[in-house]
Order: C-alpha cells, then structure tokens, then sequence
C-alpha cells in the first residue's frame, strides 16, 4: 500500500472543506430568499383597534357583528367619506371585496366573508406591504358607518 504524501493530505481535506463551505453558503442563500420571499410576519394585536382584531402579514384582520350587506354598505360609505377614488364593489350574499385607490394612487382592499347572519369577517390591505395605521382609521370609519 502506497503512502500519501503530506501535501496529498492536505489537498484532500481543503477539497472536502470547500464543498462544505459551499453547502452552508448556498444554504443560508436558500435560507435568505425564502424568508425574503415570505416577507416579514409579525402579530401585533393593535391597541387602537377593537380587541378581535389583529395585524398581521400587512393586512388588519377581524370580525364585525353586522351582516355582511350592512359591512358592504358602511365600507362603500366610509371609503367615500374618505375621498377615496375608483370605489369598486365585488359581492354575492357570501363574500365580497370593496377596492378602491387613495389621493397618492396606494390600492385599499376590503375583502368581507359572511360568518352568519350576524357577523363578518373584514380584511383590511392598504397598499402591497400594508399600513397599520390607515388600516385602523379605515376600520374606524366602517364601524361608525354601522
């Protein structure tokens, strides 16, 4: 059995830990685009807003207790009231999304689900990142509305 040299040795083992260094590079790569892709994901129960609503992923999120023609209708009012331009209403009995675009041309969607009879779920987006504040204003301005 033939011997190695000490620098065959050393080749060996730099070979073995730069196809190491390239997995953990390419990894934390990986692991970097996928949590670019995902955004940033905090859940933040807002103090301002009502105590069933939360913050999360950019859009406000919650339950409303009116039905869902009384949520449509308030949310037209309100996004009017507001001088909102470009009001657009998609709706059956079940779910509906009101859309329109504010004075700086940001898009406010409004996205309902009828719970029951007596309760909707309301998701508030302003814009592609959201905005928390405008968000809660909007709701605001639905809940006087009903």
């Amino acid at each position: 059995m033939a011997r190695r040299r000490d620098s065959e040795l050393d080749t060996a083992t730099d070979g073995r830990y730069g196809a190491a260094m390239k997995k953990i590079l390419f990894g934390s790569l990986f692991v970097g685009l996928v949590g670019l892709a995902l955004g940033c994901t905090s859940t933040f129960k807002s103090v301002e807003a009502d105590p069933g609503f939360s913050f999360l992923r950019g859009t406000l999120k919650g339950v409303l207790t009116s039905g869902l023609p009384k949520v449509e209708a308030a949310t037209v009012a309100a996004m009017e009231e507001l001088n909102f331009v470009a009001v657009d209403v998609i709706s059956d009995k079940l779910k509906g999304t009101v859309s329109a675009r504010m004075a700086d041309g940001t898009k406010v969607t409004v996205k309902m689900q009828a719970e029951d009879f007596e309760s909707t779920t309301v998701k508030i987006k302003v814009g592609t990142w959201g905005d928390q504040s405008i968000s809660v204003q909007i709701l605001r301005h639905i809940q006087r509305k009903l």
